[in-house]
């Protein structure tokens, strides 16, 4: 059965993502944009349904209330203009009372701020009317007063048209309609000063100043404010301005601005002005009323129209999303599943089978690439079939890379392995070497100079136990009787570079251990040993100690260095834990790398841990399975600690040479000269004659010779060290700490 070999264009092109995504977006974008500019014009029709009605009430009956406390300034006799006065003021406060309700039944957000400041000066209204009914005030300062209030009611429609988010030419059309009522609210005002100027038979010089700054400012409105209007608007106005009695008050406005004010004269028949004036405003008040409607009828045929458009888009939209989403799940299932199924495949591959691959390789077992690599599940689709084809060749190669790289990791052990044998057997003959001289040498700059010589070498050997360790192998030093733990931490101090340093506290009922652990134990001690030495100044002190734990008996090492970051303490301790492969790159880590391997082959843990000191405490828990039982360790020796050893006895005085005895017999080495064995030594063949005793039977077995050799080699090196420190304090000289002493310790 074939399969339809489709390519990810043509399913790419069938699924319509880009399309869809670009057909969804401009849907959104369309159906946000028309509901928000519906939702914009919605408010907006709200704030001016609720505001526009009682704020052009009040602004009315302000004006009203002006014109009529004017006129009672003129006459205070005169009743009929006090009683229509006292009645302008109750539809002034009812207007009042409408505008407040209104504007409390608003959010105070969405309230300009010109709000608070026109509040403000309508509630200094009682005042400005007791100063009419007082007679405080003249007709110009109260109409002034007045004037102010309906400049507050103007701005603050401004700033509601503003805070309404509503476009440029509607904000346009708002402010031309603004500046075309506050024109005629500027003609009224003439009107009021000419017929105070009329009432009292005089023009006074203050009323015609005040007259030309109001005929300026009208005519500067009408000229530049109607420019923004609607065309209808603007033919209408023209209409208006081309009549006759518009033509007579502006001809009025300049007579009367070119007039030299003189007491009790008036330029002409003012009356009839006055009557013109009223006129002409009467006309534009009907012509921005008629404005205010149709803009509110043509906002409620945009919102309708909106909507309409904002429905139609959304449907529409919503029917070519909803079919793509079709048309896209009905092709993008296949494809899917066929991804899936790649994927599960290289999860398990990537998870399961090829680290299992891996770990057998590390653990030497043999592998044949061909048969053993793993292979990706195939799809139907042509790309999805190359590209498990091109991770098959992926996977290929990794495997052969891995197969090369673990024949070359064990080619490289086995030579670090060889190479370590042949140096450890060479530093075996070295050390037997040395111990003869030692015994026989009198001198002690000598004798000092072979003691070094003696560590030197055994820290050599360790290091090169070092390489058999990563290589995977075991040292040829071995154990066959339980060694005690006290002895065991004295031999690891032998093999640190400065083992001066290093204090060994009592170890009261330590237990022994086991023969086949003495050797990676005692070297896993000397790693941290040797670590924290290195990681701690020089006139400081490293302390070992040891107790019984719970479960089983735990050795700490304590030194007083700068300490470790908890990051770094952490990682450490991880690496502890799960022993790293061994890289050749980190090499300055081999000790680390050295102590995981070894806690790992006993079940030993080692945990590190700030110290008190801000330095860095090992702990290394051996299990019970690395102690002893009772009976093993009944003859072993008891623990002491090396700082408590008594000093050693002063050097022996010069002596002739002795006489030649018979010669020494000869070193016992190991037949097996791959170091399975260790040189094993006589003891007392190269002593002075009269310090040699009695000649002591050969050892039964490598293992005794070897504790033997580790005890005693511990034993000299405590000694020297004690030896430096009474010559130290004998002669005067400051020991480790900087101090200086006249009494031996212990």
């Amino acid at each position: 059965m074939g399969f339809r070999r489709d390519t990810i264009r043509s399913k790419a092109f069938s699924l319509l993502v880009v399309p869809l995504l670009s057909l969804t977006a401009i849907w959104a974008y369309t159906a946000v944009t028309a509901i928000g500019e519906a939702t914009t014009l919605l408010g907006i029709a709200a704030r001016y349904s609720s505001y526009l009605g009682p704020v052009e009430g009040l602004n009315n009956n302000i004006r009203e209330e002006r014109r009529l406390s004017v006129v009672a300034l003129h006459d205070d006799d005169d009743d009929r203009a006090r009683g229509e006065l006292t009645r302008q003021r109750r539809a002034t406060d009812k207007a009042l009372d409408v505008f407040r309700a209104a504007t409390a039944e608003q959010d105070p957000q969405t309230l300009p701020e010109q709000t608070t400041e026109l509040i403000t000066q309508l509630d200094g209204l009682s005042a400005t009317r007791r100063s009419v009914d007082t007679g405080t005030s003249t007709g110009l300062t109260a109409m002034r007063v007045y004037s102010d209030l309906v400049d507050g009611i103007y701005s603050f429609m401004a700033g509601l048209a503003r805070n309404d988010g509503m476009s440029l030419e509607q904000y346009s059309q708002i402010r031309s309609l603004g500046s075309l009522e506050l024109a005629v609210d500027l003609l009224a005002r003439e009107q009021s000063l000419i017929a105070d100027a009329v009432a009292k038979k005089d023009l006074a010089p203050s009323t015609h100043t005040a007259f030309s700054e109001l005929a300026s400012s009208r005519k500067f409105l009408l000229r530049n404010g109607h420019s923004d209007l609607s065309p209808e608007l603007r033919v209408e106005l023209e209409r208006i301005f081309a009549l006759p009695v518009y033509s007579g008050v502006v001809a009025g406005e300049d007579r009367i601005i070119a007039f030299v004010p003189t007491p009790g004269e008036l330029p002409y028949e003012l009356e009839q002005w006055v009557r013109d004036a009223g006129e002409v405003s009467a006309a534009i008040e009907r012509v921005t009323a008629a404005a205010i409607e149709r803009a509110l009828d043509d906002a409620e045929s945009r919102i309708t129209a909106v909507f309409t458009r904002t429905a139609l888009i959304s449907g529409l939209g919503l029917i070519a999303v909803v079919l793509s989403i079709l048309v896209s799940v009905r092709f993008g299932r296949r494809l899917v599943r066929e991804l899936s199924d790649l994927q599960e495949s290289a999860v398990d591959i990537a998870r399961t089978r090829l680290p299992d691959l891996v770990r057998r390789l590390r653990g030497g077992d043999s592998v044949d690439p061909a048969e053993e690599t793993p292979t990706m599940a195939e799809g139907r689709t042509a790309e999805v079939r190359q590209v498990s084809e091109a991770f098959n060749s992926v996977l290929s190669e990794a495997v052969r890379a891995s197969v090369g790289q673990a024949e070359l990791r064990r080619s490289v052990g086995q030579v670090f392995l060889n190479l370590a044998r042949r140096s450890q057997s060479l530093l075996h003959r070295q050390l037997s070497l040395l111990e003869v001289m030692e015994h026989r040498e009198e001198e002690p700059e000598t004798l000092e100079d072979l003691f070094r010589l003696d560590h030197l070498s055994t820290r050599m050997r360790r290091h090169a136990e070092n390489l058999i360790i990563l290589s995977g192998s075991a040292p040829s030093r071995r154990w066959r009787e339980p060694v005690p733990i006290f002895d065991l931490v004295r031999g690891s101090v032998t093999e640190v570079e400065d083992y001066t340093r290093v204090t060994v506290h009592e170890m009261r009922h330590a237990p022994t251990v086991v023969g086949t652990a003495v050797t990676d134990l005692m070297h896993l001690v000397a790693e941290l040993i040797e670590n924290a030495t290195v990681f701690s100044p020089p006139g400081t002190r490293v302390f070992v100690r040891g107790e019984i734990a719970a479960n089983g008996y735990a050795i700490e090492i304590e030194d007083r260095g700068l300490g470790l970051e908890p990051a770094k303490l952490e990682a450490l301790n991880r690496r502890l834990a799960e022993p790293p492969e061994f890289d050749l790159a980190d090499s300055e880590r081999l000790g680390l790398f050295v102590v995981a391997r070894l806690a790992a082959r006993h079940g030993v843990k080692v945990v590190l841990r700030p110290s008190p000191y801000d330095g860095v405490t090992a702990i290394v828990m051996i299990p019970p399975s690395m102690l002893a039982a009772a009976d093993e360790r009944a003859g072993t020796m008891p623990t002491r600690p090396v700082r408590h050893q008594p000093p050693p006895p002063p050097p022996p005085a010069r002596t002739p040479p002795p006489t030649p005895s018979a010669p020494p017999p000869p070193l016992v080495v190991s037949e097996d000269d791959d170091m399975e064995g260790l040189p094993q030594r006589v003891p007392q063949t190269h002593l002075a004659a009269q310090l040699r005793g009695a000649e002591p039977e050969r050892p039964s077995n490598q293992a005794d010779i070897d504790a033997s050799t580790a005890e005693r080699r511990a034993g000299l090196m405590t000694a020297m060290q004690r030896g430096w420190e009474r010559g130290r304090r004998e002669t005067g000289q400051p020991d480790l700490y900087g101090t200086r002493k006249d009494t031996t310790d212990g």
